[in-house]
C-alpha cells in the first residue's frame, strides 16, 4: 500500500498506478462533473485502487460490498479516475483538489480531463452545447484535437475545484482540459453529462455508450414536467374566487 501525505490530505493507493490519463469532476452546475465521472467508471468496469482521506471530508459513507468512502480513486487500463461520492466540503475544495493535482503530476500522468458545467442560461448562441478550458500545455501538445471545440469566453470565470486544479496544472505545465457542457443549474443534468462523456471519449480514445445517460435524462425531464403540471394545478385550485360588486 502506498500512502502519500500532501498537507493534511492523504492519498492512499492499494497498488502502483501507471496511468496516462486522469479524469474527474465534481458536484457543480447540473452535477455534470460527478455524473460524467461516475458513469464512465461504472461503464468501463474500473476497479477501486485507492482513497483520498481528508479531516474535512463529509462524515457520510454508504455500504455496497464494502464501505463506499467519500473520495475514491479508480483505475482501468491507462486511465485513473477520482470520484467524489459526496460534495467536497468548503475546505476540501482547495485541499483535496490541489492534493489530487499534485499527485497526478507526481505520478507522471500525461494529461488530465476535468468535467464541469456551465449555466445554460448564459450560452452565447442558440443551441450551443459546450465550451472547453485548456491549459497552455494542452494547447501546445493536443491543440489539433481541439479544432472543433470552442474555448470558454475570456472573462467568464471557472470557480471551485476545477479552478484550483487548472491553476495548479498551468503552473506545472501539465496538459489539462476542462470540458464544460451547458447544463441546467437547478437540477441534475444527465444529458449535459452525456455530451461531456462523448467529447472526452473522442479526445482520449475511450469508447463509452452514453445511451443510458440519455434515457435517464428523458425520464428526469418527464418527471419534472409532471411535477410542474401538478404545481400549476394546485396553484389554480388555491386561487381566490372572483367577486363582482
Amino acid at each position: 500500500m502506498l500512502i502519500e501525505k500532501l498537507g493534511s490530505v492523504k492519498v492512499i493507493l492499494s497498488e502502483r498506478v501507471e496511468a496516462r490519463t486522469f479524469m474527474t469532476g465534481f458536484h457543480g452546475v447540473g452535477q455534470v462533473g460527478w455524473i460524467a465521472t461516475r458513469y464512465i467508471v461504472d461503464s468501463i468496469g474500473a476497479r477501486r485502487v485507492g482513497f483520498v482521506i481528508s479531516p474535512y471530508m463529509q462524515p457520510f459513507v454508504t455500504v455496497r460490498e464494502g464501505v463506499i468512502a467519500p473520495y475514491e480513486l479508480y483505475s482501468k487500463d491507462e486511465f485513473l479516475f477520482f470520484v467524489a461520492n459526496v460534495p467536497l466540503s468548503q475546505k476540501d475544495m482547495s485541499l483535496v483538489s490541489l492534493a489530487l493535482a499534485e499527485e497526478v503530476v507526481r505520478l507522471g500522468v500525461e494529461c488530465s480531463i476535468l468535467f464541469g458545467g456551465l449555466d445554460k442560461r448564459f450560452a452565447s448562441e442558440e443551441g450551443e452545447l459546450l465550451r472547453v478550458a485548456p491549459t497552455s500545455s494542452f494547447r501546445a501538445k493536443y491543440g489539433h484535437k481541439m479544432e472543433k471545440l470552442k474555448v470558454i469566453e475570456e472573462g467568464l470565470g471557472i470557480v471551485g475545484p476545477l479552478a484550483y486544479m487548472l491553476a495548479f496544472y498551468e503552473a506545472h505545465e501539465h496538459p489539462a482540459l476542462a470540458i464544460l457542457p451547458y447544463a441546467a443549474a437547478d437540477r441534475p443534468d444527465p444529458l449535459a453529462a452525456s455530451r461531456a462523456v462523448e467529447v472526452a471519449g473522442q479526445l482520449v480514445g475511450l469508447r463509452v455508450d452514453v445511451s443510458r445517460l440519455v434515457e435517464e435524462a428523458e425520464l428526469l425531464e418527464r418527471r419534472y414536467e409532471e411535477l410542474e403540471k401538478k404545481i400549476s394545478e394546485l396553484m389554480r385550485e388555491r386561487e381566490p374566487p372572483a367577486y363582482h360588486v
